[in-house]
């Protein structure tokens, strides 16, 4: 099963280029349509899962720098963020794809070469300089598209492959996670785990089984269906409300149109809201959310789907009825 979303951001200059000269640029992208300005991924998740550990007190992941680069590792038990970010390691071979699938986000507006001149002027005066540093920024305001989806069914549900955890299907959960972690610490010689009998003990609540397959050396773990669910309910909501610090500020991140779908395999919907978008514009109209709402239900009777569909402020109650609709 995978979501689906769209989402509707309206805010500044969320990523910042390399810069050329003193000028401070933003993230641009030449598009048929004219110039466009967009934020990463990157930039998206770093903020979102910092976020998450500030608001929902998610758990940092463990990393490891065997094989010579700075990697995630752990298993979807210890880090909210390992299980929806996943990682890749290549030496010895570890890998988990991504849960969460963002796309660029790209905005619909053009940019045309806006600029804000700045100096330090008033903290040269407080040293008694009259010489002061100048700095030209490139700046932008607009409405952002963000296209992405959650693969839920991996949510909470992990395969390692190749690694021998000598699990017995007699061994208590306690154990087997134990065994889990005892493993990766043999592979892996930077792998520093702090404080792993107590951690052990409150991770037990979460993990509904750990199977192990001697055959294939695959150990595969479940967590609680609770626990899933949680972890679903808290990322949605931490992406209903989100910001990123930037040049002392905070960005706005907070979508103010949303769109979500069990049934669409990708988010095509989103060339309907694009266009919309892109004609209230040209026109120089009110961006009216209640006739885009009517336009996307219209296409998804056309398609036999169903999409739920939330502003901002009635975000929240759409989320608890998507995170139903998934466990019930």
């Amino acid at each position: 099963m995978k979501l689906t979303g769209v989402f509707v951001i309206e805010t500044g200059v969320v990523n910042r280029g390399d810069g050329i000269g003193n000028i401070a640029t933003v993230k641009k992208i030449t598009t048929p349509e004219g110039i466009k300005v967009f934020f990463s991924p990157v930039s998206y998740k770093r903020a979102l899962w910092r976020s998450l550990q500030q608001n929902k007190h998610w758990k940092e992941p463990m990393v490891s720098r065997e094989g010579g680069v700075v990697q995630r590792t752990g298993t979807v038990i210890d880090s909210e963020e390992f299980d929806f970010a996943g990682t890749m390691i290549a030496k010895p071979k570890y890998e988990r794809e991504s849960v969460l699938l963002i796309d660029n986000g790209i905005s619909v507006n053009n940019y045309f070469g806006d600029m804000e001149f700045m100096t330090n002027a008033a903290i040269a005066n407080l040293y008694g300089e009259n010489e002061t540093n100048i700095i030209n920024k490139e700046i932008f305001y607009g409405i952002y598209i963000m296209p992405f989806g959650i693969e839920v069914d991996r949510i909470g549900v992990q395969e390692i492959k190749n690694l021998d955890t000598e699990i017995n299907d007699s061994d208590s959960v306690e154990d087997k996670i134990k065994k889990v972690y005892e493993a990766f610490k043999k592979v892996d010689k930077t792998l520093k785990i702090d404080n792993i009998d107590t951690r052990i003990k409150e991770w037990v609540n979460i993990v509904e089984s750990i199977e192990y397959d001697k055959g294939k050396k695959v150990t595969k773990i479940v967590l609680t269906k609770e626990e899933r669910k949680r972890r679903l309910k808290d990322l949605l909501e931490g992406m209903g409300e989100l910001s990123r610090r930037m040049e002392g500020s905070e960005r706005n991140l907070s979508p103010c149109f949303s769109v979500f779908s069990l049934e669409y395999a990708s988010p095509k919907y989103m060339f309907l809201i694009k266009d919309y978008i892109n004609k209230k514009i040209l026109e120089g109209g009110y961006l009216d959310f209640n006739e885009l709402k009517e336009e996307l239900e219209n296409l998804a009777r056309q398609e036999q789907k169903t999409l739920k569909i939330a502003d901002y402020k009635n975000y929240r109650i759409v989320v608890n009825e998507i995170v139903k609709d998934i466990f019930g």
